[in-house]
């Protein structure tokens, strides 16, 4: 980092020395500079131009013989790393890099109209006069607009050092992104970013290692930078982002060597969004594939919710709400929402009851109300179930109910039997008096008269008739069909309207339950299935 001035932060320095503990001394090893991981694989091998891995006691860079400048440095920091050394008044050509690299020197940057910008800064090294020529290894040198190296990413550098100097441990990383496609002139020897990014991961004090330190809690802070100029005098507070943007921007996969469980949270987090948190859901209970509705805040652009630490599906519905599905494989537990203002967990707990497309996976696959209409070729309406699960599944405590399409009067179908999986389960119910063709042999038979073109099945946990008009969400429902103009159904919408002459069938052969009526149906050609 070239700085013109260093009086203010001379005054800085002592200022906040004596936050220091008297007698402290810089740790500064080769261990501490990658506790996060590595986040591209870079590796020590010549061969490898792309991501060549340099580790030394002041850093751990990841070198880019191809772009001409590191992809990142990471580096740890503490207060006793900053001290009084000073500032080396030259660039070095850094001889550790393989023969058949470029090795870049000073002179490559000149006339370019690009600072020499540190990613590990000079005064993050001022211990020892030795440690500080270390950083001035061209290796660590990217080009940064004047604007962008002493005005945004210079304030931003020396708030981390404050954060240091008040007794934290930072592990850091930063680098380019983006880049234009142009190379510094006249020499063409380095790459120009279109950003520059940083990654600090403030680490309270305590014992151990700061990797074992860090938790959910953990505060990180990550900016993205444009390397323009017109930057110089912004806050840097205007460039904060999360790690999942750029990790999307680099394809790096940033802290590796935390559990994943922690390091999801981490990557989700920008720093000062609104804290997140769970007010309340609703139903608290039910089985997999019920639809909860959570409320709370902070729930804007949320990256993962979770029913006792297994992943499910959902929308944000708002800042405020956000709809979820049980997920297969879910236990009765806590519910917990990622979002940049950190992970929320609920106070009370979810129970996932028996039943669901995810006991078993058995789901309705296929519904035709259009039997022994006019033009129909079958003569009975029916239900299809379909077992998408690994594991034979009881039917005996089951029901398939159907009302109209506003209605809240039920009818109901009992069923009998095991659903093996990858099976298929028939239910004829109502004839007309059309059709030339009789179904397949069913499962089970019922005399539900069924309408053509709308109206609402539910698979049921119970034999036990339901008495609303939407029973979606119903600790009862197993699965949960609304088609035509329905005024019930999962997700987003109503299945398709059917006819005489087609069924609504579920996606993937019966497989497909994403819990949207009317993303997982389609209106085909009538195909009643019993095997």
């Amino acid at each position: 980092m070239k700085r013109s001035s260093r009086l203010t932060r001379s005054l800085g320095l002592l200022a906040t020395i004596v936050l220091a503990p008297a007698g402290a001394q810089a740790t500064i090893s080769t261990a501490l500079q990658m506790q996060l991981g590595n986040p591209t694989g870079a590796t020590v091998d010549p061969n490898n131009h792309s991501n060549y891995l340099l580790q030394r006691t002041v850093d751990a860079v990841d070198y880019s013989d191809t772009y001409g400048e590191p992809n990142w440095v990471s580096w740890d920091l503490t207060g006793p790393d900053i001290g009084t050394s000073g500032r080396s008044s030259s660039f070095y050509q850094d001889t550790a890099l393989p023969t058949t690299f470029y090795r870049l020197v000073t002179g490559d940057y000149t006339n370019s109209g690009y600072d020499r910008g540190h990613m590990c800064p000079s005064y993050d090294r001022t211990d020892t006069s030795a440690n500080n020529l270390l950083v001035f290894y061209m290796s660590n040198i990217i080009p940064q607009t004047p604007d962008n190296n002493q005005g945004v990413w210079q304030n931003f550098e020396a708030y981390c050092q404050s954060q240091a100097q008040s007794g934290n441990e930072l592990l850091i990383t930063s680098g380019p992104s983006l880049f234009t496609g142009a190379r510094i002139q006249p020499s063409g020897k380095a790459s120009i970013p279109g950003y520059t990014w940083k990654i600090a991961v403030i680490v309270p004090p305590g014992s151990g290692t700061a990797l074992s330190r860090i938790t959910t809690a953990t505060r990180v802070i990550a900016l993205k930078i444009p390397n323009i100029a017109g930057v110089r005098n912004d806050p840097w507070t205007n460039y904060v982002t999360s790690v999942n943007l750029l990790q999307a921007d680099t394809g790096f996969t940033f802290f590796t060597a935390l559990p994943a469980s922690v390091a999801s949270v981490l990557r989700a987090k920008v720093d000062g969004a609104v804290t997140t948190s769970i007010s309340a859901f609703s139903p608290s209970s039910g089985p997999v594939g019920t639809s909860l509705t959570i409320t709370g805040a902070g729930f804007t652009s949320a990256s993962a919710v979770s029913f006792n630490g297994t992943a499910a599906s959902f929308t944000v519905n708002s800042s405020s709400q956000i709809t979820a599905t049980v997920p297969a494989g879910a236990t009765s537990g806590t519910v917990s929402v990622t979002a940049p203002g950190g992970v929320a967990t609920s106070g009370s707990s979810f129970t996932v009851t028996s039943g669901g497309s995810g006991s078993g996976g058995v789901r309705i696959s296929q519904v035709y109300g259009g039997g022994g209409n006019s033009g129909a070729t079958y003569k009975n309406d029916f239900i299809e179930l379909y077992n998408g699960g690994s594991t034979a599944v009881n039917l005996a405590a089951y029901a398939v109910q159907y009302a109209s399409s506003t209605g809240s009067s039920w009818s109901a179908t009992n069923l009998s039997g095991t659903l093996q999986p990858g099976h298929y389960y028939l239910i004829q119910e109502a004839a007309g008096t059309g059709g030339t063709t009789n179904l397949p042999t069913p499962q089970a038979t019922g005399s539900i008269s069924m309408s053509a073109s709308a109206g609402k099945v539910a698979l049921t946990n119970t034999q036990t008739l339901l008495t609303m008009s939407n029973p979606v969400g119903s600790s009862a429902v197993v699965d949960f069909v609304g088609y035509g103009t329905a005024n019930a159904y999962e997700g987003s919408g109503a299945a398709p309207t059917p006819s005489a002459t087609t069924s609504d069938l579920r996606a993937g052969a019966g497989a497909t339950d994403t819990n949207n009526n009317a993303a997982d149906f389609t209106a085909g050609s009538v195909t009643p299935r019993n095997n």
